[in-house]
């Protein structure tokens, strides 16, 4: 589902607007041919499974997957104003989302509310 993202963006106009969380709201993953098609009609929520901070880079992606719209490519997710970063966190940092706690805040009252 998740590379199949990638290439829904590369090929709809109107998913380029969409993190990977809003994607289901206007689309619908079909695992038939395992791609994603345009939503006839009505709505879905999409959600991302948590992450814990300690695993690392897979957390800094999730990150950026709640922020980053449109992507193609991982490098896509790396790149911050036209400047492609070598690792997700530095991607984080440099947007600004690990400046204070409020990630790790955040991620801590999801893990509670999950548990």
């Amino acid at each position: 589902m998740f590379l199949a993202w990638f290439e829904a963006n590369k090929n709809f106009v109107v998913g380029r607007d969409l993190t990977y969380s809003e994607f289901p709201t206007k689309f619908v993953y079909c695992q038939k041919e395992k791609m994603w098609q345009p939503r006839k009609k009505g709505q879905s929520i999409g959600t991302l499974q948590y992450i814990p901070p300690g695993i690392g880079e897979l957390y800094y992606m999730r990150i950026l997957l709640t922020m980053q719209r449109g992507c193609t490519g991982y490098d896509c997710l790396k790149t911050v104003s036209g400047e492609k970063y070598n690792t997700f966190q530095e991607a984080c940092y440099e947007l600004g989302f690990l400046a204070n706690d409020r990630e790790f805040i955040a991620a801590i009252n999801e893990g509670s509310e999950l548990a």
